[in-house]
């Protein structure tokens, strides 16, 4: 007995003996730590998993076996011994895709089981830095998606186009559905009306300015992941919602370790470094006299030579000391000089700074952030401020059931410059640089105006006129998750959103845009609430070895509600006044608009040994637009993927090869009041107490039905030399049928349109992504990323009553931007010089001619392709990365050109006062042509002329191809051992630049800003927005 009792206490403390804690570090084969290892003692319920750095901590024995498992690495397995300390190498597991990707409702699947595109971007890979809107940050990253900011204004907007145009009404957005968590996100752009009863030419509000959209509400820090889901098979969840693309955003949630904090500063400054080309050898006047003269010393600033509109710069050059006048007056000139009109923009200061605490538990993880984005704009009185605040967390209440919930909340707004028809812009077009810009303020207040009343100083009016916006935006979601066994998965995701927009506008009646009606005030209360719930039941079922299902159910509901409400003021009792009840005249207008969508869907998936997917899906709507008795339409898909790489048996080649195709139908409904007729308020009324209610003169038809939109995609996705280059290849083609749009009625009608199906279109391209890790040491590392992408859309048919669908219309100028049968979208029309036999016709008096008996093809807005190639390399703690855009192709006509030319200001009218023999052709005098050796004089009347000159489009349409520096950027990570002594994990920083436009053969502000907001669908003009601008970013970012 006392032998079996003396073993049991040998064993018994044999074992505590050899029992040892284990440290250890894991890493990938570049280096870099992993986050999130789960560590298994096999054959034991002991585990633990690796930290922010890549270290663990766990008790185990001598000969016991550490298994090590993270998504997308080979599981690695290691026998202990006595070493209490080991470094764990993972590598990248080549029988997987890249990557796990998240698609519709937040899922997250397997790349390699997709039979559609989706491209993920990780925050981490992005620069960040000095980025307001978080979307702009994906600029040239990802194919077939063409981001642009339409302004450098303060709080811009972004517009987003992911495969071309779905629409060919002028009316209707083409912008994506914003998923964030899951759960769709409002990301309206919405104009209301900010003009005048009169004196204003503007074709909507939209042009007036660079309103934001409302996904720049989102902190960019907040940020994990993008996810662009880019086919109609893809988003064929989200039916009709999102028939242009979809953009899902994950944000981040706290990790199990201790708790994180991270705190990052940044500061950005902005420059206009790219500007139209000006003429700096002819001052101020007309016909080759001065008329004003620039006197800082006068009352006025100014002095009068000439009593005639000042307004030109037809003058002497600036190298004349004197000019004698019609009347024998000799002029002194010896003070005159050129000064720049761009002296009115400044360097743009934008500050960041951002606080955010995570962690997790076994039971609960949370994120906390705070965030705040402080910008100057590049245009005097001008500014741009948002606030942030964000709390995610989640909890495990069971094994069986989880509860996430988020609350964000933004406050953002500032002062905003206005743009197209008597902005800001539109007045420097014409700013003589006789005159230095910021000097526009005389003693008592009033404008110097050396124009006297023509045009607004360009900088008085940004001193004195603005809109001013204040957005307090609120989105709270919670999402239940229960899972009673292992094949069943029920997920219920509820979500508001609200947000009110407040804004005032200022005009006083001494500024252009507010002289004929006596200056007026605009306030603006917009008030928006969506409704999202969705409930989704995921089944799974592993029916042998090599054959499981995977079938999905759900229900979305979507409810929102926009009530609008302005009132405008105009005839200022007392000038500089902001307030409404300082006007004698009153407008106000009010609108609810309220949209419902529910649909029902499901998706099932089959798979096949792991290599075989096909996907079917399909999806039932109701939209409230649509008459009762036609609002359901029901949507279907089916996609197939299929991995070749064991067709090609073991080589060294080939780590993983798929081809893919898929088919969908999807759809649009009418918008809010297509369909019916309705009575409204007249926008002319009330005015002097009489009202004006009447009945629409716009008629939907009550048989509408929606668009559809077929579509077809087939890919390649290939993995070669162990994953180290990657190749991905996509084709698709759109045919949209029944789009809906509003078309023109004979005048006896009593209507001044039909909103009805009238239009067939298809749009179709290619898709290419290639990447190379050149280099992959655990010291030193090199990717290089190339992306191209095209897109073409066709109008195949529009009904034998409409001539032409018109998007955007330059007046007097010529140009528009409309579509006909038969043309690409996109097209652009205007006037042309007459040829012959393909050449410019010269006259007899030795000038071209514009052909006026019919407006022809002058251009097309979409570029032909876009490609962009980027490097990332890290050495040790530093790094460098750069992403280079090329864009061939894509037309502007630039509104400002015409302005610029036809006063003299512009670089094409330096040649002046001369004969020139113009390159044509001529009469022979035998009906036919010969090269032209007639000269012509050319002068201002040449330059100003609308029939010889100023009109052709040949002038006023440009090439709008670039190369640009979109991001470089250096970043250094200061050593781990230097920053443990002070308790802190990490510390970086980083130095950037962007958008910096290399070349372009565009002569003008950078071709990539828009005249009309984000989400107008109106492209091909620019020229009077605020431009877009360079910038320079420092930043720091800190980690405990």
């Amino acid at each position: 007995m006392k032998n079996y009792f003396y073993l049991l206490v040998v064993s018994f403390f044999g074992f505590q003996t050899y029992a040892q804690t284990v440290k250890g570090k894991i890493s990938d084969s570049g280096g870099v730590p992993l986050f999130g290892v789960t560590i298994m003692v096999v054959g034991s319920q002991t585990g633990t998993t690796s930290d922010f750095d890549g270290n663990f901590t766990i008790e185990a024995n001598p000969k016991d076996i550490l298994r090590f498992s993270y998504v997308g690495m080979t599981t690695k397995d290691i026998v202990l011994g006595n070493e209490t300390t080991i470094v764990v190498l993972l590598e990248e597991d080549a029988s997987q895709l890249d990557e796990v990707v998240v698609t519709a409702f937040g899922v997250e699947k397997k790349q390699k089981s997709l039979g559609y595109s989706v491209s993920q971007v990780n925050a981490e890979d992005l620069n960040l830095v000095g980025q307001t809107n978080p979307i702009e940050a994906l600029q040239g990253r990802v194919a077939g998606v063409q981001i642009n900011r339409t302004s450098g204004s303060s709080g811009g907007g972004v517009d987003i186009l992911i495969r071309g145009v779905t629409s060919v009404n002028p009316n209707r957005s083409n912008q994506p559905l914003i998923i964030v968590d899951g759960i769709a996100l409002n990301n309206d752009t919405f104009s209301g009306e900010v003009r005048p009863s009169a004196g204003s030419n503007s074709p909507n509000s939209s042009e007036q300015f660079a309103f934001s959209n409302r996904a720049g509400d989102l902190n960019p820090e907040d940020i994990e992941s993008f996810s662009v889901l880019k086919g109609a098979a893809a988003t064929a969840l989200y039916g009709v919602r999102a028939s242009n693309g979809a953009i899902v955003i994950t944000t981040k949630k706290g990790k199990k370790g201790a708790p994180k904090v991270s705190l990052n500063s940044a500061t950005t400054y902005r420059n206009i470094n790219t500007t139209p080309t000006l003429q700096r050898k002819y001052r101020e006047g007309f016909s080759g006299a001065p008329r004003t003269l620039y006197d800082p010393n006068s009352e006025t600033g100014f002095n009068r030579v000439q009593n005639a509109t000042s307004f030109y710069s037809w003058g002497p050059e600036f190298n004349d000391n004197s000019a004698t006048l019609s009347n024998g007056t000799i002029v002194d000139l010896s003070n005159d000089q050129f000064y720049s009109p761009y002296d009115i923009f400044r360097t743009g200061v934008n500050t960041q700074t951002n606080l955010s605490v995570s962690g997790a538990s076994e039971k609960i993880d949370y994120f906390i952030s705070l965030g705040n984005n402080t910008e100057n704009g590049i245009l005097p009185n001008t500014d741009y401020t948002k606030s942030n605040f964000r709390l995610k967390a989640g909890y495990e209440i069971s094994d069986k059931f989880t509860l996430n919930a988020s609350v964000a909340y933004t406050k953002s707004g500032g002062k905003r410059a206005n743009g197209g028809d008597k902005s800001v812009m539109s007045a420097l077009s014409y700013y003589a640089p006789s005159f230095p810009i910021n000097d526009y303020q005389n003693p008592d207040g009033s404008e110097r105006d050396y124009s006297f009343g023509i045009i607004d100083n360009p900088r008085y009016l940004m001193e004195k006129s603005s809109l001013i916006d204040d957005v307090n935006r609120w989105v709270a979601n919670t999402t239940l998750n229960w899972k009673p066994k292992d094949w069943i998965n029920v997920t219920y995701a509820a979500q508001i959103d609200n947000y009110a927009d407040v804004r005032n506008r200022f005009v006083g009646p001494d500024l252009d845009g507010g002289s004929q009606v006596g200056g007026f005030i605009v306030n603006q209360n917009i008030n928006f609430t969506g409704l999202e719930s969705n409930l989704l039941i995921a089944l799974n079922k592993d029916w042998s070895d090599k054959f499981s299902t995977d079938l999905t159910l759900g229900h979305q509901l979507s409810d929102t509600k926009r009530s609008y409400n302005q009132s405008r003021g105009e005839g200022l009792n007392v000038p500089g006044i902001n307030e409404i009840g300082n006007t004698t005249n009153f407008f106000i207008d009010n609108s609810i608009e309220q949209l419902r969508n529910m649909g029902v869907f499901g998706e099932l998936k089959l798979a096949y040994d792991d290599k075989l997917f096909l996907t079917l899906t399909g999806r039932n709507d109701w939209l409230s637009t649509l008459p009762k008795e036609n609002r359901s339409f029901f949507y279907p898909s089916v996609s197939v993927a299929y991995d070749i790489t064991d067709v090609f048996g073991e080589n060294d080649i080939l780590s993983f090869g798929k081809i893919r195709a898929s088919w969908a139908e999807v759809g649009k409904g009418p918008g809010f009041g297509d369909v019916g007729q309705y009575f409204i308020v007249d926008g002319d009324f009330p005015f002097g107490g009489t009202g004006g209610y009447r009945r629409s003169t716009l008629l939907g038809d009550f048989d509408i039905k929606p668009e559809k939109n077929l579509s077809n995609e087939y890919g390649l996705d290939l993995r070669l030399f162990n994953n180290k280059i990657r190749f991905d290849y996509a084709y698709f083609n759109t045919r949209v049928k029944d789009q809906i749009f509003t078309v023109g009625t004979a005048f006896s009608s009593g209507l001044s349109g039909i909103t009805r199906n009238a239009g067939d279109f298809e749009i179709f391209g290619h898709e290419l992504l290639m990447s190379a890790k050149l280099i992959n040491t655990p010291k030193f590392s090199w990717e290089v990323i190339l992306n191209w992408s095209t897109s073409e859309g066709n109008v195949l048919d529009i009904p034998e009553d409409i001539e032409s669908i018109i998007f955007a219309d330059s007046g007097f100028a010529g140009v528009t931007s409309e579509i006909r049968e038969g043309d690409k979208m996109g097209t652009m029309y205007g006037w042309k010089w007459r040829y012959e036999n393909g050449q410019r016709y010269i006259d007899s008096n030795g000038k071209p001619e514009i052909d006026f008996s019919e407006r022809q093809i002058v251009g097309n807005a979409f570029p032909d392709f876009i490609s962009s190639i980027g490097n990332n390399l890290k050495w040790k703690g530093l790094g460098f990365n750069f992403l280079l855009e090329y864009k061939k192709g894509g037309d502007l006509y630039d509104s400002g050109l015409r302005n610029s030319i036809r006063n003299g200001n512009h670089i094409l009218t330096e040649i002046r006062n001369q004969d020139v023999v113009l390159e044509g052709v001529m009469d022979d005098g035998n009906g036919g042509f010969v090269t032209n050796t007639t000269p012509g004089f050319l002068d201002q009347n040449y330059y100003r002329s609308s029939t010889d000159y100023n009109r052709a489009s040949e002038v006023l349409v440009q090439d709008a191809s670039w190369v640009k520096l979109r991001n470089i950027g250096f970043t250094y990570d200061l050593d781990k051992s230097l920053l443990s002594t002070i308790n802190v994990d990490r510390v970086s920083l980083n130095l950037s630049a962007n958008n910096i436009l290399l070349w372009t053969p565009f002569d003008g502000f950078d071709p990539e800003g828009n005249q009309y907001s984000a989400g107008s669908n109106v492209y091909g003009f620019t020229g009077l927005s605020v431009p877009i601008s360079e910038s320079y970013s420092f930043g720091i970012n800190i980690g405990f």
